[in-house]
């Protein structure tokens, strides 16, 4: 049995042929100055003068490759590229994403970085005359990580790096610490998905001007700068009012959404269910006469008692079920301002004489699921229900305080606001450019219970687009960023990453490491599940080792070498004397390691990344900051 092994390759060893180079330099100088000055023949000395200048040549070739290499790991000065350039390389490919420039990742940059981890940085440096005659200088050596990761593969010379926009349909999954370069990625993500025409949803819990800033600025370069619309509550003057429960197939879905706000171990405890029924009850109450449920309306009859809805909820039955209700029910009403009615409850005379009658007179089989519901509510100890709500209250309270009330239940009928309405199904069909920020910052429980309420009316019209969608409707693609996503997973968003591709939706999220999902989800294993739906993965610099081992167990392993040597010397006396033994060994072994090591992670500079495409395309990349003009 035969063992192959690659060639050896060391490219930031010593430049070992330097000394052969000057060597034979040197005896070309002589040969020359034999030529010149000396009487001696000369047809040999010029044929030695040229063998020696053609190896001297060869062995300075050798040297100056493997140099220009090692400058190469100073890595690049950060990159600026004009927005309309980034347009051009777009209608250069526009089946393409743009993804920066960089180079595939291989085994032979695996290798390369195993050596020059053996040494110091500054062992790895060509001489200091030949970084001046290059104008090389050590201040690109100051930058934060280790720019000789990317200078690995730049010998090959930097690409740009397209993608097929088909292989990231998948959803993207970004990981990368404070400064370690998201923005920039969003940035040059966004611009292309505007300039192509894409519906994209920004939801950044920071609330970052800049992120906002880059939106709005690729929306006027695209021709469409009435696209940009925002929702902020810190802005409320510059926000749109926008209602999160606009878009639902099933009311219960409204109940749904309010009660997957709560905290609760499991979702399944008895105060999480009561609330899921109070809002169900309200909600059909509502729908039952003709008004929409929104979160001031929710508050307002959840809060204050559903009384006012029970009666004018039993004031729609009986007038949709009883001819000549009003004369039927006088007498009635009368008595129960007598107080000759029997009541449970508070209420006007009204409200206690169209419960009796509906109770007594109304037979089973004409009641209405919604009355029977809401009236269950009312009858129901208000002392009792006050302290099993005590944590939808508070919820509600939040949600609806203030501007942000008016924000996110906007009454059409108010003239006096003049701030456009708008719901996730018209963002999706006008073909809108939405920043929402959270304002996380100032609250990060009202924020995170804003991003999981807008994105669960998303998956509403992710789910009708799904099922009713025209061929034409889903070619439109709609992108959504999730900064920080950690905040704002919930189902609803699971829901999006498991079956939203189907109906055009597009999700990329960023968030700094693994434990921030682990801590939302309550365990790893429901973590990964969710990540799991990510078909692309995009790392930049992370110092969290729970978070590179996750990143670098998808990339897969490759083969290193590695020289392995040893010494030894010994000494015995026998009969015949002493005997000195001197043992020398070197091998050349091949050992399986990660093809991107985990701690690479942690030195990768700003704007740089390591990305693992569907497919298995493994790229190292670095971004530009796009600037406007």
């Amino acid at each position: 049995m035969s063992i192959a092994l690659r060639r050896f390759e060391n490219s930031v060893r010593p430049a070992y042929e330097a000394i052969a180079a000057v060597c034979w330099t040197a005896a070309t100088l002589v040969m020359v100055v034999i030529i010149l000055f000396s009487s001696l023949p000369k047809a040999a000395f010029i044929w030695m003068a040229g063998i020696s200048s053609l190896l001297a040549s060869w062995r300075w070739y050798q040297v100056t490759k493997l140099w220009d290499f090692k400058l190469m790991l100073f890595g690049q000065s950060f990159a600026y590229m004009k927005a309309s350039v980034l347009k051009k390389l777009m209608g250069c490919s526009p089946s393409d994403l743009w993804m920066g420039f960089g180079f595939d990742w291989t085994p032979v940059h695996t290798q390369r970085a195993l050596d020059i981890r053996k040494r110091a940085d500054h062992e790895i440096l060509p001489p200091s005359w030949y970084l001046k005659l290059k104008g090389a200088t050590r201040a690109k050596q100051q930058v934060v990580g280790k720019p000789w990761i990317h200078g690995l593969g730049l010998d090959e010379k930097e690409q740009h790096i397209f993608v097929p926009l088909a292989s990231v349909e998948g959803h993207n999954l970004v990981f990368g610490t404070t400064g370690a370069g998201k923005t920039r990625l969003f940035e040059a993500l966004i611009t292309q998905d505007i300039l192509r025409g894409d519906v994209v949803v920004i939801i950044d819990p920071k609330g970052d001007k800049e992120l906002r800033d880059i939106a709005k600025a690729a929306c006027k370069m695209a021709g469409r700068p009435n696209a940009f619309v925002e929702f902020h509550p810190a802005f409320p003057s510059r926000s749109i009012r926008l209602d999160p429960l606009k878009n639902w197939n099933n009311a219960t879905e409204i109940a749904s959404r309010i009660a997957a706000l709560m905290p609760s171990e499991s979702g399944s405890d008895s105060f999480t269910q009561m609330a899921w029924k109070a809002v169900h009850v309200v909600s059909e109450g509502l729908i039952y006469v003709d008004q929409m449920p929104n979160l001031m309306r929710l508050r307002r009859f959840i809060e204050g008692g559903p009384e006012g809805l029970m009666e004018e909820v039993l004031r729609t039955y009986l007038s949709r079920n009883v001819d000549r209700w009003q004369t039927l029910l006088a007498p009635v009403v009368q008595r129960a301002r007598d107080g000759k009615l029997p009541s449970k409850m508070g209420g006007t005379a009204e409200l206690i004489a169209y419960v009796y009658y509906y109770k007594h007179e109304v037979p089973e089989s004409r009641r209405e699921p919604s009355v029977d519901g809401l009236l269950s509510m009312v009858e129901h100890n208000r002392e009792h229900l006050g302290k099993i709500l005590a944590s939808l209250v508070p919820l509600l309270v939040m949600l609806t305080a203030g501007e942000l009330g008016k924000m996110l239940s906007p009454d059409a009928n108010d003239m006096s606001d003049t701030r456009s309405i708008f719901d996730t199904k018209k963002i999706v069909n006008g073909n809108h450019v939405l920043y929402l920020g959270l304002d996380s910052l100032s609250n990060a429980t009202v924020g995170s219970a804003l991003g999981s309420v807008i994105l669960a009316d998303f998956a509403a019209v992710a789910g009708e687009r799904y099922n009713y969608g025209s061929d034409h409707e889903l070619k439109q693609k709609i992108k959504l960023y999730v900064d920080e996503a950690a905040e704002v997973v919930n189902l609803p968003l699971i829901q999006i990453l498991n079956k939203g591709r189907g109906a055009g939706f597009v999700a990329t999220l960023a968030a700094q490491t693994l434990p921030d999902f682990i801590a939302r989800m309550g365990d790893e294993a429901r973590a990964r599940q969710i990540l799991g739906n990510c078909n692309n993965l995009i790392a930049l610099r992370t110092k969290d080792r729970q978070t590179q081992d996750f990143v670098v167990e998808t990339f897969g392993t490759t083969h290193v070498q590695s020289i392995s040597r040893s010494i030894g010397s010994g000494q015995q006396t026998d009969n015949a004397g002493m005997d000195y033994r001197n043992q020398t060994s070197q091998s050349l072994q091949e050992t399986e390691a990660e093809i991107f090591a985990p701690e690479l992670l942690g030195m990768l500079p700003n704007l740089h990344y390591i990305a693992f495409m569907s497919g298995g395309r493994l790229i190292k990349g670095r971004l530009p900051k796009i600037i406007n003009e």
